[in-house]
């Protein structure tokens, strides 16, 4: 991944102005998408970093927030994705994800990525098991939290449940997804977290999902 530069020019006029104006700082800032896809307002301070180059298959920006025990290699994060539909993406370790819509990403991503042990959880008491509808930049979007245990990366020393000897024992994910089906592919907005550190940035993340406004259908699509 590579640092955005819009994000940094912005925040270095930014950090300029209150500096001479000797304001505090805003809690949140506008951010404006490289590939002119999309505006949002993310927290103030967060690096931002961005997987891709805007073309029609993939592109990932990531919001990584201070240093927090609680949450997997004690980083804080929130990420806003892109998926062109029917699109293959290589991923990191050389394997190839597509997608065919927003409703297959749900299937694959809860059943390969989080497997059998998962359990869906919404703030709907009447059925925890349903995915919510939400309305995302007047559009028709989809709302689901995911818990379920990971396994622990060899390095890592935070964001683990403890027993009482002291051992340590799986990470216990409790991820957060907002998912806008747009007409060639579709947005997904994500905040990772753990079941210790969930409650620390979800209203950082009910910002973003507030104020995140499509300006395009994808990187590369027409106008909205």
């Amino acid at each position: 991944m590579k640092k955005s530069l819009s994000v940094i020019a912005g925040m270095a006029a930014l950090a300029g102005l209150l500096a001479f104006s000797a304001c505090k700082p805003p809690e949140y800032i506008r951010y404006n998408s490289d590939f002119g896809d999309f505006t949002v307002e993310v927290p103030w301070g967060w690096n931002v970093y961005l997987d891709g180059t805007g073309t029609a298959d993939f592109y990932n920006y990531t919001f990584v927030g201070p240093f927090e025990p609680d949450f997997l290699h004690g980083v804080p994060s929130l990420s806003i994705r892109w998926y062109g539909n029917n699109e293959f993406h290589r991923l990191p370790d050389g394997r190839l994800e597509r997608y065919a819509s927003a409703d297959d990403f749900i299937v694959q991503t809860l059943r390969d990525v989080y497997g059998p042990e998962h359990v869906l959880v919404t703030p709907t008491k009447d059925d925890p098991k349903e995915i919510q509808r939400i309305s995302v930049s007047g559009w028709e979007g989809k709302h689901f939290i995911v818990v379920a245990p990971g396994d622990i990366p060899a390095d890592n020393k935070f964001g683990t449940r403890v027993e009482k000897d002291g051992a340590r024992t799986a990470v216990l994910r409790q991820h957060d997804y907002v998912i806008l089906p747009m007409d060639t592919g579709f947005y997904v907005l994500v905040y990772p977290a753990t079941k210790e550190g969930y409650d620390r940035y979800l209203k950082r993340f009910g910002r973003m999902v507030k104020t995140f406004k499509a300006l395009k259908d994808g990187p590369v699509g027409p106008k909205l």
